[in-house]
């Protein structure tokens, strides 16, 4: 299907596990599900992620849809880890909600990637479930760790956070 100004989107040949989460257009809600336990890149595993024009439960609801037949816990006992919003301030809405499936933030806490488009538009962020703190890094490569919430994340991350290592300090 085009995208608009006529461009198509190119399927990844990555492996599902290590390709970044879409964010479809038009989207209003978008949610991903990680795993506690990092895979072999250090990485949370993604177990699901799903989007909604309608609420953050029904993006939630999607998420949790995507890997029927597997060891999915029910929605119930995720827990929400980080939402990122467009703007600073936590305005604009929020682009992407975490949820992890070993509840909240520990010290270790969950390692978070971001798909190309959500990691320009990232301006502010939220934890919750004792996830009070996030090592951000950019597209180039750059690293710091700051507290949450965050209401500006700085010029060096400002629409500009591809991983995300959230956890509690």
């Amino acid at each position: 299907m085009p995208r608009p100004g006529g461009r198509r989107r190119r399927r990844s040949t990555a492996p599902a596990a290590l390709r970044p989460l879409p964010v479809p257009d038009g989207t209003r809600y978008c949610a991903a599900v990680v795993g506690h336990v990092p895979g072999a890149d250090g990485r949370s595993p993604l177990l699901g992620h799903g989007c909604s024009e309608d609420s953050r439960s029904d993006a939630l609801a999607r998420a949790e849809g995507t890997r029927r037949n597997s060891d999915l816990r029910r929605p119930a006992e995720r827990w929400l880890l980080l939402e990122e919003y467009q703007d600073v301030d936590f305005g604009g809405g929020v682009i992407y909600s975490f949820y992890g499936d070993a509840g909240g933030c520990d010290a270790t806490g969950y390692h978070l990637v971001n798909y190309f488009e959500v990691a320009l538009s990232v301006s502010s962020m939220k934890g919750y479930n004792n996830c009070n703190t996030v090592t951000l890094t950019s597209p180039l490569e750059k690293v710091e760790t700051i507290g949450l919430p965050a209401g500006y994340l700085g010029p060096d991350f400002n629409d500009a956070v591809r991983e995300l290592q959230v956890f509690h300090s």
